[in-house]
C-alpha cells in the first residue's frame, strides 16, 4: 500500500522531465541506448546459450566416458573370470589325470606279477616240451643205435609212396 504524504509537490518538476523526454536528442539517445542494451542483452543471451551448450557437451562427454569405462571394466572382469574358470578347470583336469595316472599305475603294478606268472607258466611248458622232445630223441637214438640198418629212419617223403 502506498502511504500518502503531506508533502507538496512542485508542479514544474513534472514539466522539466516532460521537456527532456520530448526533445529529439532524447529520442536518439534512448534509441541508441535501447539498441545498445538490446545488443548487449542479445550478446549476453548468446554467451549464456553457448556456455550452456558447452556445459551440456562436456556433461555428455563425461557420461559417455563413464559409460565406456564401466563397460571396459565389466569386460575386463568377465575376461578375468573366464581365465580363472579355465585355470581351475585345467587344475581339476591335471588333478584328475594325476589320480587316473596313479590308478593306472596301480593297475599295471598289479598286472605285472600276473604277466610274470603267465610268462613263467609258458616257459615251464616250453621246458617240458623241450625235455619231452629230448627224451623222445634219446629213445629214437637208442633204437637206431640198437639196429644198425635202421639209420636213417624211414620217413615218408610223400604220402603216396
Amino acid at each position: 500500500m502506498k502511504k500518502k504524504t503531506n508533502e507538496k509537490r512542485n508542479p514544474n518538476m513534472g514539466q522539466a522531465k516532460q521537456a527532456k523526454n520530448d526533445s529529439p536528442l532524447h529520442e536518439q539517445c534512448t534509441t541508441i541506448l535501447s539498441s545498445n542494451q538490446n545488443e548487449n542483452f542479445v550478446e549476453i543471451e548468446k554467451e549464456k546459450t553457448i556456455a550452456l551448450i558447452n556445459a551440456w557437451e562436456e556433461n555428455e562427454k563425461a557420461k559417455a566416458q563413464t559409460k565406456a569405462y564401466k563397460e571396459l571394466c565389466s569386460i575386463e572382469a568377465w575376461e578375468n573370470n573366464m581365465k580363472t574358470s579355465l585355470e581351475l578347470d585345467l587344475k581339476k583336469m591335471e588333478e584328475n589325470s594325476e589320480v587316473e595316472q596313479a590308478e593306472y599305475s596301480k593297475r599295471f603294478k598289479k598286472k605285472i606279477p600276473e604277466i610274470e606268472k603267465i610268462a613263467e607258466a609258458k616257459r615251464e611248458k616250453i621246458e617240458k616240451l623241450k625235455e619231452q622232445k629230448s627224451i623222445n630223441l634219446k629213445k629214437m637214438s637208442e633204437k637206431l643205435s640198437a639196429t644198425p640198418n635202421a639209420y636213417p629212419p624211414k620217413t615218408k617223403t610223400c604220402g603216396c609212396f
